[in-house]
């Protein structure tokens, strides 16, 4: 039986909203990552220069998002949580892993540079392959259980403030 859907705040849809344009830019890039897995010769080359400009696109798009919920929504529920909860602390390290896969794909690729070879290609790749699955997991879990979470526990105060926030971001 599913969960009853829950009618989310402005602020919290929005967040739930960008999920929807970022699982679209990841799941191309995915679609890259796998043809480089596939294919041989000069074509990984050019595929993964592709992947390079979609994984550098999708790392800005990200930190954007994760700073709405690192400086605004997580800090917010962490107090009204309290303490002993772990709840942020699993989703901030969910961001931290998932910005390090990146981090480490872009970091590698340039690296490896204008001497590219196909094998330095498919092993670069793996980084992005692991991005996704952190990321698709995460934003299951922010979607299933944090927005609703938030959005009992926040205030009318508290959705207020964050809508603000985002709104000067």
């Amino acid at each position: 039986m599913e969960a009853p859907k829950v009618e989310l705040c402005t602020p919290l849809q929005q967040l739930k909203d960008e999920h929807v344009s970022l699982r679209a830019d990841m799941n191309l890039f995915y679609e890259i990552s796998e043809e480089i897995e596939s294919d041989s010769g000069p074509t990984v080359v050019l595929l993964f220069s592709k992947l390079y400009n979609q994984v550098s696109a999708f790392t800005k798009k990200l930190k954007a998002h994760s700073k709405r919920e690192d400086e605004g929504l997580f800090p917010m529920m962490a107090r009204c949580l309290g303490e002993n909860d772990r709840t942020i602390e699993n989703m901030e390290f969910e961001h931290e892993k998932a910005e390090q896969h990146l981090q480490d794909f872009l970091t590698e690729a340039v690296r490896a540079g204008a001497t590219l070879s196909e094998h330095d290609a498919q092993a670069i790749t793996v980084y992005a392959v692991q991005a996704h699955a952190t990321l698709t997991q995460h934003f299951a879990k922010e979607e299933k259980v944090l927005f609703p979470l938030a959005e009992q526990i926040l205030s009318a105060d508290e959705k207020k403030e964050l809508q603000q926030q985002f709104q000067m971001q």
